[in-house]
């Protein structure tokens, strides 16, 4: 989206040390539009002993638990990729342990898809009789606390007040067995639109829970191979409980389509806030970078690499702080045929020479191409700027090509351009391929851009996480403790410091910072989008229809809690528990 407004920046020194408060002109379009100790008493026995049951693990511990569980549910193969966090088991079967089955049999229960598939079983029925538990532990609350504020009313009013009561169980009860679909949400305007689908702002009809709902449809996502990425994508989100991760609401199916509602993040995403702030300052891009490798962090811990991180990636939500999403690149694999796809890329390149430009010239061009080409900045074949070279090369990898790719995000915000951005994709690809020739430090004479020179402590820092794998930093804590970072409070990020930009938003659905997609100049963006849909309409299908078992584990709804309340009930508060199928 291009920015109307003039960029203003303001400093307010009674904000916390480290961080200013930066007044961004991220401007808007014109559309305005744990559970408690105490729970289950008697019923926690049972549980316990379903969590200590053998459910699969080769180690005797409860496979859906600890590091086995966050490995396996993506289909992960933990045996290509290096972990910050120590080894991770290659396989939940092994031979030995299966006397009775054949090899073959073997290899395929040691499959990404049939690992995932026992891991789903798993929890599903853990779930279940969770749930059921829960249900049958709160209903006996209610009912006593019913009893107890009965006594206080009339004899002659006890009847009608029981019937009532059995009422309001009843409608919870029928409640409890809908199945969540798509019409049980308002769609509100549509916010964003990819390769395979699109992306609404909606309402729940019934519990008025404002969400981002993305819609794909299944044959496009077979048809494309995308599957795999989507059931990643869903199983990060159920697992993640972290506030630097987009959390996931609903994710339900129809035969045509798949949904996931997930929380809506109204500030629009850090692409456009670069794009129209240009140049941060240091503090403030010590700030969003701060926030980006915990979000990075959080999604390590939970046993997943992103691989294709990049600002798009990164959403602001309504107080100013950074969220990351968009997982679906994270299942730990690329396919063969994207790999090849990127082996040819850098082949077609290997004669273009790198041209030699200085670093005003560089942002000079990066800066009009993104006026001049809305499509250069969203390109869903996927601009390389800020990927590894190991991955562009097929390579094996670990968790630190992220961090290669939040040198890149940091480099630009300090900068005004990626370090390998091109004139055009063959000369960014090409820059890429020589990325150790290409790779400078920014330096200005011009007295118009001394402010741009760089501290000593980032540029150090930039070339940490932009270098060979072997010398890239490894891990999070080696990051908090170099001293580009050394006054930053790692743990109190989201409280002690005020963001250098908060969205000025009218209402929870204020959608105006996304693209207004009834407005001809956004939709100039997503040519690319649109060409991208058609070949794909074009693709031979030899599905009728989608098949049926492809999606199977997708259905997920958080446990918002719906227990009937009145003056006789009591209110009950939110949950996290939730369940899979």
């Amino acid at each position: 989206m291009q920015n109307s407004k003039l960029n203003t920046y303001s400093d307010y020194s009674d904000l916390a040390d480290g961080f200013d408060h930066l007044q961004l002109s991220h401007s808007k379009s014109p559309r305005k539009e744990n559970a408690t100790a105490s729970l289950l008493e008697k019923p926690k026995t049972l549980l316990h002993k379903l969590s200590q049951m053998n459910l699969g693990s080769s180690n005797g511990k409860p496979a859906f638990m600890g590091t086995h569980y966050k490995s396996h549910i993506g289909g992960i193969p933990k045996h290509n990729i290096s972990s910050p966090f120590g080894s991770v088991p290659a396989s939940p079967t092994r031979p030995e342990a299966f006397p009775a089955l054949s090899l073959q049999e073997v290899e395929k229960m040691s499959s990404a898809k049939v690992r995932r598939m026992a891991i789903i079983c798993q929890m599903f029925f853990l779930d279940h009789y969770f749930d059921q538990l829960h249900y049958l532990h709160n209903r006996k609350q209610r009912y006593a606390m019913f009893q107890k504020q009965l006594k206080k009313e009339p004899s002659d009013m006890w009847k009608d007040l029981e019937l009532r009561y059995r009422g309001r169980e009843r409608a919870y009860l029928r409640k409890r067995r809908v199945r969540v679909c798509h019409g049980d949400f308002q769609t509100i305007t549509q916010v964003g639109q990819g390769g395979y689908g699109s992306v609404w702002l909606a309402r729940k009809n019934d519990t008025k829970e404002i969400v981002a709902l993305k819609v794909m449809s299944k044959a496009v996502l077979q048809k494309t191979d995308e599957v795999r990425h989507v059931l990643t994508e869903r199983d990060i989100l159920t697992n993640a409980n972290s506030p630097w991760l987009v959390k996931l609401l609903y994710a339900f199916q129809d035969p045509d389509n798949i949904y996931l509602a997930m929380e809506f993040v109204p500030g629009g995403d850090f692409r456009t806030l670069l794009s129209n702030s240009g140049v941060l300052r240091d503090h403030h891009a010590k700030f969003y970078a701060t926030e980006m490798f915990l979000a990075v962090d959080a999604l390590h811990q939970l046993g997943y690499i992103h691989r294709d991180l990049k600002p798009e990636n990164f959403l602001v939500d309504a107080t100013g702080h950074i969220k990351l999403t968009d997982f679906g690149l994270s299942s730990g694999f690329l396919s063969k045929r994207k790999i090849e796809s990127m082996k040819v890329k850098l082949q077609e390149v290997k004669h273009i020479a790198v041209p030699e430009r200085t670093m005003h010239e560089r942002r000079q061009v990066f800066r009009t191409l993104l006026a001049q080409d809305p499509v250069y900045a969203h390109s869903v074949v996927g601009s390389p700027d800020y990927m590894a070279p190991e991955v562009l090369r097929g390579e094996n990898y670990n968790y630190t090509v992220d961090y290669w790719s939040l040198g890149c995000i940091l480099y630009e915000c300090l900068s005004g351009f990626p370090p390998f951005s091109g004139s055009n994709v063959n000369e960014t690809w090409s820059n890429l391929k020589n990325w150790e020739k290409c790779f400078q430090r920014p330096h200005y004479t011009d007295p118009r851009d001394l402010e741009f020179n760089w501290e000593d402590d980032a540029w150090d820092f930039v070339c940490t996480c932009i270098t060979d794998a072997s010398s890239r930093i490894r891990n999070i804590k080696q990051v908090k403790a170099h001293p580009y970072f050394g006054n930053v409070d790692w743990e109190n990020v989201r409280t002690v410091y005020r963001p250098p930009f908060i969205p000025d938003l009218n209402s929870e659905m204020d959608a105006g910072y996304f693209d207004d997609f009834t407005n001809e100049n956004d939709m100039t963006k997503y040519k690319e989008v649109h060409e991208k849909q058609a070949a794909i309409a074009r693709m031979s299908n030899t599905l009728s229809r989608p098949k049926r078992n492809a999606f199977i584990g997708f259905t997920f709804k958080h446990q918002k809690n719906l227990s009937p309340t009145s003056s006789t009930t009591g209110a009950h508060t939110e949950n996290t528990f939730g369940t899979i199928l």
